[in-house]
């Protein structure tokens, strides 16, 4: 039977609904404060006012404030991003094409790192105390006090210009002599992919790690732990099935927050190495007042941290038997 009811359930969708129309007004407004618009990059020097008028009128922004706020609601709710000034297509088809690129690097580094690191923190929080908890502990939090992006910069010094090992730059190799089988483009991006990958996970497990291994030292305490040891349940079984399910549920709540940002990948690792994902995408629009790529990239990304969340509570009632969503309503 679930453990978190219908009444519960309904209300928190509605919430949901309402964060996302409060995030949706913040992003029109945050865009349309920023100085200019890009129309003023469209703007040549031979222009007169009319004509100027005429390229406010085709880009909707001769409407007033309120009408372009009431458009910007239906549309982004039912799905019509619109079209990018800057790139000349449809938001919705350079999403398209350059979201799966960023998906593919930042969905490796989201397995990788959401696997290592809640690893390693089991064992840390088991070990408490010793000397490999210890030294591995001090290991990780000097790896993630580097910055970024000089991980990714020490990375292709090593990797691509003094060893020759892996490439620095894009996701594919331009101009390659290879036959275009599908064996050897999935080799020439995992050849690619190597060096941000590690740039990223680098210091990526280290957060899931830090959060692991607290909750597992808490639990080793607990009556249940002991009780599954006097039944002469092995070590492992002990730490794994009893211990470990229930530290996992912060490191799920991090890891489920994280699947949403996956869609807006990093803007420093994306151009540090040429890739031609969201992040890219995100700075350039930002930069040239793209409202409908700027908007839809932030609406996106403020609809899957909702849902989310949203899917956190329920995922939690069949980590926990003991939590109960809403059962005295």
């Amino acid at each position: 039977m679930s453990r978190i009811s219908a009444r519960y359930l309904g209300k928190r969708i509605v919430v949901s609904y309402l964060t996302i129309l409060v995030i949706m007004t913040v992003i029109f407004a945050l865009t349309r404060a920023q100085p200019g618009s890009f129309v003023t990059s469209m703007v040549s020097p031979g222009m007169n006012a009319e004509a100027i008028e005429r390229l406010r009128e085709q880009w909707g922004l001769n409407e007033p404030l309120w009408r372009q706020y009431i458009d910007f609601m239906i549309n982004y709710q039912t799905g019509n991003f619109g079209r990018s000034p800057n790139w000349g297509v449809p938001v919705w088809d350079l999403f398209v094409r350059r979201m799966p690129r960023t998906l593919i690097l930042f969905g490796a580094v989201f397995i990788v790192g959401y696997t290592v690191g809640p690893l390693v923190g089991m064992y840390l929080g088991w070990w408490r105390g010793s000397k490999k908890d210890q030294s591995i502990f001090v290991g990780g939090l000097l790896a993630y006090s580097m910055p970024a992006f000089w991980i990714a910069w020490l990375f292709l010094w090593l990797f691509d210009y003094q060893l020759g090992w892996f490439p620095s730059t894009y996701m594919l190799s331009p101009f390659a002599q290879y036959e275009p089988t599908a064996v050897n483009i999935m080799i020439d991006v995992l050849h690619h992919i190597a060096l941000p990958l590690f740039s990223v996970v680098f210091i990526g497990w280290v957060g899931s790690m830090l959060i692991m291994r607290p909750t597992m030292n808490n639990v080793v305490d607990e009556d249940y732990v002991f009780l599954a040891q006097a039944k002469g349940l092995s070590e492992r079984t002990v730490m794994i099935k009893h211990a470990a399910r229930n530290a996992l549920i912060p490191v799920t709540t991090g890891a489920i927050i994280a699947l949403a940002f996956l869609i807006d990948g990093s803007i420093i690792i994306e151009n540090v190495f040429s890739w031609p994902g969201m992040g890219q995408v995100i700075v350039t629009a930002v930069l040239n007042n793209d409202y409908p790529v700027t908007q839809g990239a932030f609406f996106l990304l403020g609809v899957l941290v909702v849902v989310m969340r949203l899917l956190t509570d329920v995922i939690y009632t069949y980590l926990d038997p003991r939590i109960k969503f809403g059962e005295n309503e």
